[in-house]
């Protein structure tokens, strides 16, 4: 592993496959070293650190191995579809644990690194944080707390020259969402839902995240940003 301090570097968590994934690849495109923390190591030649971002200590023990942090990707997450009166306590725990809990050690360990680079943090929420999903209201309440983390960080942060943005995706093309389709019937239900008629592709996020962290980017901080084909702009889509 040979991290240098000539590239900016940026940590993605969840990037060893789905949007994560293609949010490296974008990176690494752009120059950036990217750092991926996930339980499984990435299909290609990324510095790979295996972390479970429930756990503090291994989120500090990788931490000690990046010399600096200038972007943090809070990607990691999980999605499922249950009712309130047929989730189970385990479920709530895990989903709490990896979404929020998960998502607010990586940020707590990670944030004086950035403040000594003056980096930005983007998180990868959903537009179910501001859309309600019937069938699934403990992960539409988890994005949503996520996008309230990044409008508290904002402003906690902006005198530190510190930008936290979130990212709210739509249904994306990504081993997480084709196990929600019992068929293919079910996923072309699901595109007809969404106003642009097609599900996203994971480069689609990964464009949006590019251009935050950019210099271009530079006047940006609190903001959410929808990436899903104007599903959270309409008010059928938690009606179909």
């Amino acid at each position: 592993m040979n991290l240098s301090m000539d590239k900016r570097i940026a940590v993605v968590t969840g990037g060893s496959s789905g949007m994560g994934l293609a949010i490296a690849r974008k990176l690494k495109e752009k120059g950036i070293q990217v750092c991926i923390f996930d339980l499984q190591e990435p299909p290609e030649g990324f510095d790979y650190f295996p972390v479970d971002i429930r756990r503090d200590e291994e989120i500090r023990n990788a931490l000690s191995h990046v010399p600096t942090v200038d972007i943090l990707i809070n990607n990691a997450g999980i999605y499922f579809e249950k009712y309130l009166e047929d989730t189970t306590n385990e479920e709530i725990d895990r989903m709490v644990d990896i979404n929020i809990k998960g998502t607010y050690l990586v940020t707590r360990n990670a944030i004086d690194k950035l403040k000594r680079s003056k980096g930005c943090i983007i998180t990868i929420a959903s537009c179910l944080g501001m859309v309600p999903e019937l069938t699934s209201p403990l992960y539409c309440t988890t994005k949503a707390g996520l996008i309230m983390l990044t409008k508290c960080l904002a402003q906690q942060y902006a005198d530190c020259g510190v930008r936290v943005n979130c990212v709210l995706p739509g249904p994306i093309d990504t081993p997480l969402l084709q196990k929600s389709f019992s068929d293919r019937e079910a996923e072309k239900r699901c595109a007809e839902r969404i106003p642009l008629k097609r599900i996203g592709q994971p480069e689609d996020v990964a464009n949006m995240v590019a251009f935050l962290v950019s210099e271009e980017a530079g006047y940006i901080t609190g903001g959410a940003f929808p990436v899903d084909g104007g599903v959270s702009s309409s008010s059928l889509y938690s009606k179909s």
